[in-house]
């Protein structure tokens, strides 16, 4: 994401207080934005200069899926240790895109002391879902459950405790475009992999989005 669009992100937060912004870059900027490596200094210096009007860094992660381009990887590496080290300074948890690199994602986060993570969209091994579920990571759940076995699987196998719901819009599910509404139904299929009250999901979730992101209730 460019500077321009940190700045917008800012400026709309800032008309509604419904909206909690995060910031961060994410790994298919590499591809998506030639200039990204220029701007890196630029959007660092915006994050930290609004680190009391954020809850978290992020999307941010890396993709080698998506992302073909080997020469693109130590760039986007680069950029994600960047990311990294601002919310460790910062103190602030980080929503991770892993796609494709699951296992260099997760042998780097070890080396950074980050209060909160959370795992945006996992349908990668089994091994490092384990190891995130080890590590106490959250795995936030997205429209995909609907159809898809990799989803499901982390929702079932996540336990309740670490789990978040999130659209992810303006990505497609289906040929239908996320957005927040879908949530309800994401909430429902979740309640019954999990044979829960779905009253007692949502109050799980709350209090799950309330301890990973603290800030969304004090900003």
């Amino acid at each position: 994401m460019s500077s321009t669009s940190q700045e917008r992100i800012l400026e709309i937060a800032a008309q509604y207080k419904e909206i909690f912004p995060s910031l961060g870059i994410h790994p298919e900027e590499v591809k998506m934005n030639k200039k990204i490596e220029s701007e890196l200094e630029k959007i660092t210096e915006l994050i930290l200069k609004n680190e009391h009007n954020i809850c978290a860094i992020g999307e941010i992660g890396l993709d080698h899926h998506f992302i073909k381009e080997k020469d693109l990887y130590p760039l986007q590496k680069r950029i994600f240790e960047n990311m990294l080290n601002i919310a460790q300074d910062l103190q602030l948890p980080v929503n991770l895109h892993t796609k494709g690199a699951e296992k260099l994602v997760f042998e780097t986060l070890p080396s950074y002391n980050i209060p909160n993570v959370n795992i945006h969209w996992y349908s990668g091994p089994e091994t490092y879902l384990k190891i995130g579920i080890d590590r106490g990571y959250y795995f936030s759940i997205t429209p995909a459950i609907n159809y898809s076995p990799a989803v499901k699987n982390t929702a079932t196998v996540v336990e309740k405790e670490y789990l978040l719901l999130e659209s992810d819009g303006p990505v497609k599910y289906a040929n239908e475009i996320g957005a927040p509404y879908m949530i309800a139904n994401v909430l429902k299929i979740i309640s019954d992999l999990k044979k829960l009250d779905i009253k007692e999901m949502e109050i799980q979730i709350e209090n799950n989005t309330r301890k990973i992101f603290p800030k969304l209730f004090s900003i």
